[in-house]
């Protein structure tokens, strides 16, 4: 692919969304992307975008039509018996909503897990089996299991043998659904395929968030390279309040990377809103089009 072709891509899927040029981002992007000696493959990407509370997200699927995103990533719930996603009249209004918009259900997102842990809640196993049964009923394939705060597992020892047991309790339950289990946390790649092997399913995998990872100062690119799809089940983009090619993170090089292991599946904005949510999501999604489908 010659650099012309790409920096078209990477300016043009951009630029194509007026709205956001419109608000202060005239600027190529393309002096970001790092271009392969040989060309790499286009990649088969759906772009959804993170959401907040579950029930106003039922509007964010419209909204999301609008900034041209394929699908959109819902919380579980609060912390309550029942959890949100499992109640079947707020599964029928996203369902009609989906039919309505024709946008989909990447992932849900058990954010509740940070402050009431896996480890630590007694809660967490029947949360994890009613999350896998509303994901299957989405007509999702994932689930963000999270492990940041009250929840972290960086320095647990205890946490993680904990985990590794809990997980593994309702791992059948997610390959019967066909739902995989992503972890989500502050671990390298080496810590994160030891959790997942001692767990054994090829449905518990691990959700990669190049943004948390370069926080830690991990080597991001390295970092996607050694898991690979083997263990990557889905993948969040997000570089700090920057949009994306405009942070700290060499895009270039995590696209490369992405391309190498041959992922194809859900890219998931978790990005900050520098233009207003649908500006940013509008540009963000043309950036990561322009850099693994170009």
């Amino acid at each position: 692919m010659s650099t012309t072709r790409r920096e078209f891509f990477a300016y043009g899927g951009a630029a194509a969304l007026g709205s956001a040029v419109a608000g202060g981002l005239a600027v190529s992007v393309a002096p970001t992307i790092a271009l392969a000696a040989e060309p790499l493959k286009r990649l088969k990407i759906r772009v959804g975008g993170r959401t907040g509370a579950l029930r106003s997200s039922i509007a964010s699927l419209a909204e999301a039509k609008r900034c041209g995103l394929d699908g959109i990533e819902i919380e579980a719930g609060g912390a309550t018996e029942q959890l949100e996603c499992s109640d079947a009249e707020t599964q029928k209004s996203f369902l009609a909503e989906i039919e309505k918009t024709g946008v989909v259900m990447s992932s849900i997102c058990m954010g509740l897990l940070n402050s009431y842990p896996v480890f630590a809640d007694p809660r967490a196993k029947s949360w994890l089996d009613q999350t896998i049964d509303a994901t299957a009923a989405l007509g999702a394939k994932s689930i963000l299991v999270a492990f940041f705060g009250k929840g972290g597992l960086k320095g647990n020892a205890e946490g993680k043998a904990k985990t590794v047991e809990v997980v593994k309790s309702v791992a059948e339950h997610a390959e019967k659904k066909g739902v995989f289990l992503g972890l989500e946390n502050q671990l390298s790649a080496e810590e994160n395929i030891e959790m997942v092997e001692k767990i054994g399913s090829p449905f518990v995998r691990v959700y990669y968030d190049i943004g948390n990872s370069n926080g830690q100062g991990y080597d991001v690119p390295k970092e996607i390279r050694t898991l690979g799809t083997k263990y990557i089940c889905e993948i969040h983009f997000k570089d700090g309040s920057a949009l994306l090619g405009k942070g700290k993170l060499d895009m270039g090089a995590v696209g490369q990377a992405v391309r190498e292991i041959g992922y194809e599946g859900w890219i998931v904005l978790e990005t900050s809103s520098p233009l207003g949510r649908e500006n940013s999501w509008a540009y963000n999604a043309g950036f990561v089009r322009g850099l693994l489908c170009a």
